[in-house]
């Protein structure tokens, strides 16, 4: 008891040390958390932002070389537009390989922002041969092994009940992972919280780069192909930075996403004279709720089996994948074909409310879309249309982009989704977060009218035909953005946004309104300090927050320690905060934040001279002045504290 009182008394004066350290002056440096506030906003929570997040992470930790990286590799960054890559193979095809990355600012189009971005991406390495032969294709592996476990320091009401959850409280994933230029293989086990076994489980092989063969893959993987109507389960779509290349990416799936992949083989060919073609095959069990008939009711996506009601949805429907595609590129212009056939093992049977009328239903579900596009030096557009079947559904998205100059990029993306369009495997910008049911207009753009001044602004209209969930009529609404930062000196940084939405719901128009002001300071290559101001406005309701980062690192021995605190206060869960956390290796965090209350995060990283072994802490604590639990049913915390420990190890060899 003595020892729980103490580390509450210890949280308490951390959160409130770093809440009230010296606002003092602390040259600028621009990393992860950084790029992750820009480009997508806090409030974009749902798990897909998380998880191609974390897919982004992956590359930053292990940068591709941009001497040897090829198109569509660079096109899994999704700030590039296809100019910009053009015209860095262009750099390097004329003037040899880069020496360094500040040779990205004699690469035209490619503006300061870009390059900003770019730096925690990619490096500068010597060319290596193209492999010729299977001694080459696997030589230069390197392996890398990784393991964390989460340790809660708390008890939710399921381990506390008779038929709560199976397992116990703790959290715990393997990754492995080997490979070169050429070849590379993985592996990931993960146990949720609450789950008595490790029952998530992935693998996968890749080959790529020899001869004509562009890549194969076997086991788990991501595919994405044009603007994504058909496929594109590769990047998360940012209303904030919208993708502006074409997508043409078959990746293996590496993150620890439960539900959004592929599972089976798939093929990447060079045919020649700018010609590709892509096939694949995917078959692996899916969680779904059953009706009384054992049709199909709703697919769940959660990936947890805790409780019992959670077991009895696991793997009861089988989805089977086969599909074709194939992309013609040459001198800025691209076009391509994608089919895809879908077949379950148990009819889809959505049921009968309004809202789900253009639900799919049956067993057999295909669509097939035609992707289109052409780049000039300064202006470029592209599109893609699809039709699948059934009820005849049909989808457009048409984009265009104009860089005025080096400091104006202005672009618009007009999307049509019909209600009885449907492809399980699409994934492309809209509001509702599906590919149906919406036609919108979205204008956006990036500026840097002076020098050290950025600017993006985007504002998107939207309409949705048929009535969505809780709606007797259809619905219509609006979403803006202007975010601006501004490089006071090699020391200060400042940045404010601003988003306002009006969308319709059951009890009316609701209008959100987000703010939030930053200053970062960074005195040298060891200390950066940011003050955050957050505030939230929902028709006349308000939550607000502080938040204050501190981050120390020391090259000798490597040491980085972050410690993060933060104060909100809102009128209710409407008018919640969101706060970045610093995160683990691997992974990526985000949580929101209602009543009234504090946060604290503290993380800490080793790593070993010749940077073989990493080790890592992370202690998180909430603690909340309003009331004296938290959460609801099987996950209620009868406490108004919540804080737990996470380690992790890395080896690296």
């Amino acid at each position: 008891m003595a020892s729980t009182i103490g580390s509450k008394v210890l949280t308490t004066a951390l959160m409130y040390a770093v809440l009230l350290l010296p606002m003092q002056a602390l040259a600028q440096t621009y990393g992860w958390e950084d790029f992750v506030s820009e480009y997508c906003p806090e409030e974009e929570t749902d798990e897909d932002r998380l998880s191609y997040l974390e897919e982004l992470k992956h590359i930053h930790e292990n940068p591709f070389n941009i001497n040897t990286a090829t198109v569509d590799e660079l096109s899994q960054l999704p700030f590039l537009d296809s100019r910009q890559i053009e015209n860095i193979h262009a750099y390097i095809y004329l003037h040899g390989e880069m020496q360094t990355l500040g040779e990205l600012r004699m690469v035209p189009l490619v503006d300061e922002k870009t390059i900003e971005w770019l730096r925690l991406f990619v490096r500068a390495e010597a060319i290596t041969k193209r492999a010729r032969n299977a001694r080459q294709v696997f030589s230069h592996l390197r392996n890398d092994f990784s393991t964390r476990v989460d340790i809660p320091l708390y008890y939710r009401r399921g381990y506390m009940v008779k038929d709560g959850y199976a397992g116990d409280a703790l959290y715990h994933r393997i990754r492995y992972g080997i490979g070169g230029r050429h070849f590379s293989a993985g592996l990931r086990m993960e146990k949720d919280a609450g789950e008595r076994y490790y029952d998530s489980y992935g693998m996968f092989v890749e080959l790529k780069d020899i001869g004509r063969i562009g890549q194969v893959v076997a086991g788990d993987y991501r595919i994405g192909f044009g603007e994504g109507l058909v496929a594109g389960s590769t990047i998360y779509q940012s209303k904030a930075n919208p993708r502006m290349n074409v997508q043409h990416d078959l990746r293996p799936m590496k993150g620890m996403d439960e539900t959004d992949f592929l599972r089976g083989a798939a093929a990447l060919v060079d045919v020649g004279r700018g010609t590709t073609v892509c096939i694949f095959a995917s078959s692996r069990k899916m969680d779904a709720t059953l009706d009384d008939e054992g049709s199909v009711r709703t697919l769940v996506s959660g990936g947890y089996h805790r409780s019992r009601s959670e077991r009895e949805k696991k793997g009861q429907v089988t989805q089977n994948v086969v599909g074709l595609n194939t992309m013609y590129k040459r001198n800025g212009f691209h076009a391509g074909l994608t089919s895809c056939i879908e077949l379950f093992s148990r009819r889809l049977s959505p049921g009968t409310a309004l809202y789900r009328t253009y639900y799919p239903k049956g067993t057999r579900f295909s669509s097939t879309g035609v992707c289109y596009g052409y780049a000039m030096r300064r202006f470029s557009v592209a599109g893609e249309t699809a039709l699948s079947t059934g009820r005849g559904g049909i989808a457009t998205q048409n984009r265009m982009s104009w860089t005025v100059n080096g400091r104006y990029r202005l672009s618009a993306i007009q999307r049509y989704y019909s209600m009885g369009y449907y492809s399980f495997l699409a994934k492309a910008v809209s509001e509702s977060g599906g590919v149906q049911n919406e036609n919108a207009l979205m204008l956006h753009l990036k500026a840097s009218p002076v020098d050290r001044l950025t600017l993006t602004a985007y504002a998107d209209f939207f309409y949705h035909a048929w009535p969505r969930y809780r709606l007797l009529h259809s619905s219509a609404g609006q979403d803006m953005m202007l975010e601006a930062r501004y490089l006071v000196n090699n020391v200060h940084s400042v940045s404010g946004r601003y988003r306002l939405k009006r969308k319709e719901s059951a009890d009316g128009m609701e209008t959100h309104g987000w703010a939030k002001v930053q200053w970062t300071a960074t005195p040298g290559k060891r200390w950066k300090w940011q003050s955050t101001a957050s505030l939230h406005t929902i028709s006349g309701r308000i939550g607000w927050g502080i938040q204050q980062c501190a981050t120390l690192t020391l090259p000798r021995p490597s040491f980085r320690i972050v410690l993060t605190g933060g104060y909100f206060d809102t009128y209710d869960y409407d008018s919640r905060i969101y706060f970045y956390q610093p995160s683990l290796y691997g992974s990526v965090s985000s949580g929101s934040h209602y009543g009234k209350g504090a946060t604290m995060v503290l993380t800490a990283r080793w790593t070993s001279p010749n940077g073989m072994w990493m080790a890592e802490c992370k202690y998180g604590a909430d603690k909340h002045f309003d009331r004296d639990t938290q959460g609801s049913g099987l996950q209620t915390i009868y406490s108004s504290w919540k804080n737990d420990i996470s380690f992790q190890l890395r080896l690296k060899f």
